[in-house]
């Protein structure tokens, strides 16, 4: 078994998602950043390229950092003899629309209130 930190870019995580048979899956799992800023995991569920898995640390350092992260599916490769793929992954971000008759929901984070509708 692994333990929490391996090195200066490995972490303990709990992987979850749909697998390429739409099953729901959680697999506890090494999360590999590299110096480039590369993101992969080794994962024994099989998935489909552009899917969305979740990334949790196990051994948060804070009790703030203990939630699943949205990461989209690059590509996957053989990664070892134990049957693992070599998952590589993107972080995914939240795009926020909005029209003209609308503030941003940055500017009501910022200004601390809700938008105000027009009867």
């Amino acid at each position: 078994m692994h333990s929490s930190l391996d090195g200066p870019s490995s972490y303990r995580v709990e992987v979850s998602g749909w697998d390429s048979r739409e099953i729901f899956f959680v697999e506890k799992t090494m999360f590999q950043w590299t110096n480039s800023g590369e993101k992969s995991v080794g994962l024994m569920s099989r998935l489909r390229e552009g899917c969305v898995v979740f990334v949790r640390l196990i051994h948060a350092f804070t009790e703030n950092a203990n939630f699943p992260v949205a990461y989209r599916v690059l590509s996957i490769t053989s990664c070892d003899g134990d049957g693992r793929g070599c998952v590589r992954l993107v972080q995914l971000h939240p795009h926020y629309e909005s029209n003209h008759e609308d503030r941003s929901l940055a500017n009501v984070a910022a200004n601390g209130d809700a938008p105000k509708r027009m009867n």
